[in-house]
């Protein structure tokens, strides 16, 4: 496949197991995802097989345990490679991801999987779920308990629900006897029950099927067409829809390859040693990006005004490119002229901060202030003239005010507020 372009998705894609299968088939040996392994100090590629090999060992044993279909998967693991396992096994085997958030507070954990009904959940630690446990929710549905981290070595470590280490479970020679093929999922299968975060009152289940997901990645597609070069960097919780969907899901249409961060804590160093080329984030994270920047300057008069001359013709060919109207008297020749020196001096120390590749920043989940998004459009236009971006070709613009069109569309598949 070339880099440069993503062809639509085959009609025959109707659920996001056929997705990740497709996916597979057309780029076996390209990368697929990147972890930081921290016994070696050392990001680690997995690629398309790779990934599709760890998956059918996970669907080889989920399937073992004769599930109902649509039975609850509760996974509760930090974004990487094993929460996107068993992600994939559960709707390969028509059985519904229930996602949590690795830092929700135990009593919500313990809640959402009495009120899903999950017969199964995976979790980092043993402490983990003995914290989960503590609380004395009633979870009869419950029936297994899996541990990435094993620190007890009884099968219960609390509560009455046996606990297994994810990798003994995984190693378990087939059962002799063999199983029931499992029926594959439709379209109207649930893909997910996505809880709310519930700051106003009870988490709520909101119930997700494959139809819905693949739809939005298909629309998303037609607008927003990442590349198969392309690296995102995963930080935001995979229990957010919007990072489902934007970052996980559409990753794996385009054949783009996706690097967990380590945490939100080390995402400056993580931008480093990745170097992503698009990055799907919530408002704060840009917010914290420019309060930096912004301290920095506040040191440096000189640089301050350098910046904000930069930022200004930024604007300005911003609005140019947008066909947007331009405030005051100022040339584009002018600010052509001026571009090498800001280019220099500004453009390029702020890509910088991103590692440098930046090609496409997403904000969603929240409201974009107009200073913010003000800034993210002129940060594209004080880089265009060293990257070469055409209007065409260039996405940066998605974090553009409400008046860029890509900005306006996206919102509009994601349910992206924009500040007026």
């Amino acid at each position: 496949m070339s880099s440069s372009s993503v062809p639509a998705l085959p009609s025959e894609i109707q659920t996001l197991a056929d997705l990740f299968a497709w996916r597979v088939a057309e780029t076996p040996t390209t990368e697929a995802y990147r972890e930081h392994d921290p016994a070696t100090d050392r990001w680690v590629s997995t690629t398309w097989l790779e990934a599709a090999q760890r998956v059918a060992r996970f669907t080889e044993r989920l399937s073992e345990l004769n599930l109902a279909r649509g039975a609850r998967i509760g996974i509760l693991l930090p974004n990487g490679l094993d929460a996107v396992c068993m992600d994939q096994a559960a709707l390969a085997l028509a059985c519904t991801p229930v996602p949590m958030h690795a830092l929700d507070n135990p009593a919500s954990i313990a809640y959402i999987l009495s009120d899903s009904d999950a017969t199964l959940l995976i979790v980092d630690s043993d402490t983990q779920w003995s914290a989960i446990a503590s609380v004395g929710t009633a979870l009869p549905s419950l029936a297994l308990v899996l541990v990435r981290k094993r620190e007890s070595a009884s099968n219960v470590v609390a509560g009455t629900v046996p606990v297994q280490s994810l990798d003994e479970w995984l190693s378990r020679a087939a059962s002799p006897q063999g199983r029931a093929r499992s029926p594959s999922p439709d379209a109207e299968d649930l893909a997910a029950l996505v809880y709310t975060s519930g700051t106003t009152g009870r988490p709520k289940g909101v119930m997700l099927t494959h139809g819905n997901v693949v739809s939005n990645v298909k629309a998303t597609l037609q607008r927003v067409a990442p590349l198969s070069s392309d690296v995102f960097l995963s930080f935001l919780p995979l229990s957010h829809t919007f990072e489902r969907t934007a970052g996980y899901y559409l990753p794996i249409a385009a054949g783009s390859c996706v690097a967990f961060a380590r945490s939100t804590s080390r995402l400056p160093e993580d931008m480093q040693a990745v170097r992503p080329t698009i990055m799907v984030s919530v408002p704060r994270i840009y917010e914290r990006v420019y309060a930096k920047l912004q301290a920095m300057l506040a040191e440096s008069p000189a640089k301050l005004r350098l910046f904000e001359w930069a930022q200004t013709v930024g604007w300005r060919r911003f609005c140019r490119a947008q066909g947007l109207s331009v405030n005051g008297f100022a040339p584009a020749f002018l600010d052509e002229l001026v571009w090498p020196l800001l280019d220099r001096h500004v453009a390029r120390p702020l890509l910088a901060q991103f590692g440098g590749r930046l090609r496409v920043a997403v904000s969603g989940g929240a409201a974009l202030s107009q200073s913010i998004a003000q800034w993210l459009s002129r940060l594209e236009y004080m880089s265009s003239g060293t990257r070469k971006w055409s209007r065409a070709g260039n996405d940066l613009h998605l974090c553009g005010p409400a008046g860029s069109v890509s900005w306006r569309s996206l919102a509009r598949y994601f349910n992206i507020k924009i500040a007026a």
